[in-house]
């Protein structure tokens, strides 16, 4: 990592996200871990150790996006790199019909406001700073492989967006020395997934034959987030063990 000095992770109380945050704080970056629940956020904090400021921010409150922003960077002194991890998954199952026909409004929107609106609104706040401060910053979004596989409900919707959003912006703001782009995880060892610290590691459906854990996703982030990967542009990584692979 190469002259990356300040970060803003959101999501960061557990999973990927938290495994981001600890290891860009131990590559000496101060990090701002975000999530909606102050506890948790400072647990994360605390285990994570020095170099890390927990903030209680809920991104799907996107009208807030450019002042919470403004307000990390304030705090960090400036703002380097920015990780949009957070996300929902959709209250129920998109695998059968019958969940297809009676998902709500209401369900919808929660998922999209979380997955896209406030990755949307993030990106914006983040570009906007950087550009205003002449900042050659770095974008990364977390979005998933179901970005690229047929989209059935609200939570694929929301990552297919979030992945092209990913490429659109990539592209558009590289002029400005601002690189933004993805990682698309597979199935994750992590509570989303109903795997729990103990748990065996293997997944049947997984050409590899097991999860992907989040310190794998953490080390390919810290990749993309440095200068050697500077060239990297508008691209979403598939990292899923062959997962997608049909």
């Amino acid at each position: 990592m190469t002259q990356r000095k300040t970060a803003v992770v959101t999501g960061a109380s557990r999973g990927i996200g938290f495994a981001i945050a600890k290891a860009l704080a131990a590559k000496g970056i101060t990090v701002i871990i975000t999530g909606r629940n102050a506890e948790s956020i400072d647990r994360a904090a605390e285990a994570i150790g020095s170099n890390t400021i927990p903030l209680v921010w809920d991104v799907s409150k996107i009208e807030i996006a450019e002042k919470m922003v403004a307000e990390c960077a304030n705090r960090l002194g400036g703002l380097d790199i920015f990780v949009n991890n957070a996300g929902i998954f959709a209250q129920r199952s998109e695998w059968s019909k019958e969940s297809l026909l009676s998902t709500t409004p209401k369900e919808w929107r929660a998922v999209m406001q979380t997955n896209t609106d406030a990755l949307f609104f993030c990106m914006q706040a983040a570009v906007k700073y950087m550009r205003a401060h002449r900042i050659h910053g770095n974008i990364l979004n977390i979005t998933s492989v179901a970005g690229n596989a047929p989209v059935y409900g609200a939570y694929g919707a929301s990552k297919i967006a979030s992945t092209s959003l990913t490429r659109g912006w990539g592209r558009m703001f590289a002029s400005d020395h601002i690189t933004i782009n993805g990682i698309a995880p597979g199935p994750v060892a992590t509570e989303m997934n109903n795997w729990h610290v103990g748990d065996p590691l293997e997944h049947s459906k997984i050409p590899f034959g097991r999860f992907v854990t989040c310190e794998e996703i953490a080390e390919l982030a810290l990749y993309m987030l440095d200068e050697k990967a500077k060239m990297l542009c508008g691209e979403t990584v598939i990292f899923d063990g062959g997962y997608a692979i049909r």
